[in-house]
């Protein structure tokens, strides 16, 4: 594949989604992942990402994004990247719909839709340990948090795995149960 990151190769002004990339000022498709990705790090820093705040510029590049996930009038070059970004953005509304709307049927449904975009080489080994853990499926996302062995992950999966222990799947525990 050629260098991704290489604007000399590729015309924006020829691609279907020439609208991103003008919005975010980019003119590859590496490079709208880069900027696409500053954007999201500026919002996850301040602590205001949202899923359902249309505002967002990660939610305006997603709708748009979203049109084409078919993606078969995108370049090879564009769909490597824009699956990048798309799994950014359902990995990220993960976390919204678990902490911020305490929405678990948001959570699995996101978690489902990020592991269709992520590439089967990717280094991210925390959508998958959501999946597991918003699908109930405690031993194996316990198995999975054991697998992962490099940092900053590692930590984050046994936090995570703990948390859904402690709170998640306990909190289901009393509402199906209905003692809260």
């Amino acid at each position: 594949m050629q260098d991704l990151k290489n604007k000399n190769n590729f015309d924006f002004n020829k691609s279907p989604i020439k609208d991103i990339y003008l919005l975010l000022g980019a003119n590859s498709p590496g490079e709208l992942s880069d900027k696409y990705t500053i954007e999201d790090q500026k919002i996850m820093k301040k602590n205001v990402w949202d899923y359902k705040n249309s505002d967002l510029i990660v939610n305006k590049i997603k709708l748009v994004l979203v049109k084409y996930k078919t993606l078969n009038s995108l370049t090879p070059d564009e769909v490597f990247w824009i699956r990048n970004i798309l799994w950014s953005w359902y990995h990220h509304a993960i976390s919204c719909a678990i902490w911020r709307y305490h929405n678990k049927k948001k959570a699995q449904e996101y978690s489902k839709k990020a592991l269709e975009y992520q590439f089967g080489n990717h280094p991210n080994k925390i959508t998958k340990l959501f999946y597991l853990l918003t699908h109930n499926k405690l031993r194996e996302a316990e198995i999975w948090s054991d697998g992962i062995i490099t940092e900053p992950e590692k930590t984050t999966a046994k936090y995570l795995v703990k948390e859904f222990k402690d709170k998640i799947i306990g909190l289901d525990f009393w509402i199906n149960n209905k003692l809260l």
